[in-house]
């Protein structure tokens, strides 16, 4: 209902309602200006030349023998004369029925206008151009008036804010915004542009995040290769100086080697991560029908064995009444499966893993017992680059794939320290509701 009034209230004020009222306000204008003018300039013609107050009257008698006889009379209006002599020919033709028939015919007598001098010539001759005149020039003057104010108020301000915005745009300037406060096509037009200004600033920010946060990413990854590459270099070198000098023993390789192995397993692992990042950044989702709680019940006893495996305990909490909703359960999985062995790692008997569902929400959370996560982690919110040490590289890598996973299902990955102790990492994707038939995960 508030819509539908809104509509007809912006109707109301359209432009083109706003050009017609303005063009039938010009239009009854110049009626009444041109029937005003006409008017007048008769009104002034008619005391430059005025019409004559008198009439000839005249009479024709023809008799029996075709002879006809004229007579021509002057008379004024409103003028009492007594005419015997039309007195007796009436008696005579009263009398001569039979033998005469008389008619009668009043001609009116008019100015002329040669008659006038120069001057009331050329004044008369002005007066009858100003009937033209004058009423064209109305229409041409309210048009150009009509023209002229309708670009200035409707049409100028809006072209100047646009044109304004068009610049800053160009400038690549997207801090500033577009007011227009009208109710018609232009104000319209003015607040699509400021929408349309606002997302690209928005794109423009997590664009400009997203890079920045990558290159973050880049030179923290770069920095913890620094530390296999130059292990592996220097346990080169000294086998190298070891063979030069001839004092390179079995003993020697036995334990070199393996510090060799495990700092190129640790360098393949750092490359392998950035490959996975950069993987799970183009992938898309594919949402499928999924039972809930039961899809979370089956991943919940996967984690449960590997942990028990540990020696560690996973309490299950999952308050979701029985409903079906869609999501992508391989890209779930591996965002719950990382946050596991993260808190595999770290806790020391006991895992709590809940869920709920609120508002087409799906939200998990992972609590571990153990220390909980670092502040070098805690600091960065919702960006890419997690500073870690060296020996928990492995989880800054996870957090990093899980945060882009759940971002790609429209949701976010939180992490924070328990009340009780303990790292806490909330899982939010977003779901909808079933329209397929039910599948399992």
């Amino acid at each position: 209902m508030k819509k539908e009034k809104l509509e007809k209230h912006i109707a109301k004020k359209s432009l083109r309602r706003t050009f017609m009222c303005l063009m039938l306000t010009a239009v009854f204008i110049i009626a009444s200006l041109s029937i005003a003018t006409i008017w007048g300039c008769d009104r002034l013609q008619k005391m430059i030349l005025p019409d004559a107050d008198e009439v000839l009257l005249h009479v024709l008698t023809v008799d029996g023998q075709d002879t006809e006889r004229i007579m021509t009379l002057r008379l004024a209006f409103g003028e009492e004369t007594e005419v015997p002599t039309l007195q007796e020919q009436i008696d005579t033709y009263l009398i001569k029925m039979g033998e005469e028939v008389t008619t009668y015919s009043v001609e009116k007598i008019e100015r002329r206008y040669d008659s006038l001098s120069p001057k009331r010539k050329a004044a008369y001759s002005a007066l009858s151009a100003c009937k033209v005149l004058l009423p064209a020039f109305y229409s041409i003057l309210s048009t150009l008036l009509c023209a002229i104010w309708f670009y200035r108020h409707k049409l100028q301000p809006p072209i100047s804010i646009l044109q304004t915005a068009t610049e800053h745009i160009a400038d690549k300037n997207l801090d500033f915004a577009v007011t227009y406060d009208s109710q018609d096509e232009m104000g319209g037009l003015c607040r699509s542009f400021e929408t349309m200004r606002q997302i690209l600033y928005e794109n423009n920010q997590q664009l400009w995040h997203m890079l920045e946060e990558r290159r973050m990413l880049q030179a923290s990854l770069a920095h913890d290769l620094r530390n296999p590459i130059a292990i592996i270099l220097g346990y080169t070198e000294h086998l190298q100086e070891k063979l030069r000098s001839g004092r390179l023993t079995d003993e020697t390789l036995t334990q070199t080697l393996p510090n060799l192995s495990s700092a190129a397993k640790r360098l393949s692992r750092y490359t392998e991560s950035i490959q996975d990042i950069q993987r799970f950044d183009d992938i898309e989702i594919s949402s499928k029908s999924c039972a809930l709680p039961s899809l979370l019940s089956d991943m919940a006893e996967d984690f449960s064995y590997s942990a028990k495996q540990r020696g560690l305990t996973v309490e299950v909490d999952l308050p979701i009444h029985h409903c079906s909703v869609m999501l992508d359960s391989q890209i779930l999985y591996r965002i719950l499966e990382n946050i596991f062995v993260n808190a595999m790692r770290f806790a020391k008997k006991t895992i709590r893993f809940s869920a709920s569902l609120s508002e087409q929400m799906l939200q998990i959370s992972i609590v571990d017992d153990g220390p909980g996560f670092p502040s070098e982690i805690l600091k960065v919110k919702n960006g890419y680059n997690l500073s870690i040490r060296q020996e928990d590289s492995h989880m800054g890598i996870g957090l990093i794939i899980s945060r882009i996973l759940c971002e790609k299902h429209g949701g976010a990955l939180v992490l924070g320290n328990d009340y009780g102790g303990g790292a806490r990492a909330d899982i939010c994707i977003l779901v909808k509701e079933n329209t397929e038939e039910l599948t399992d995960f």
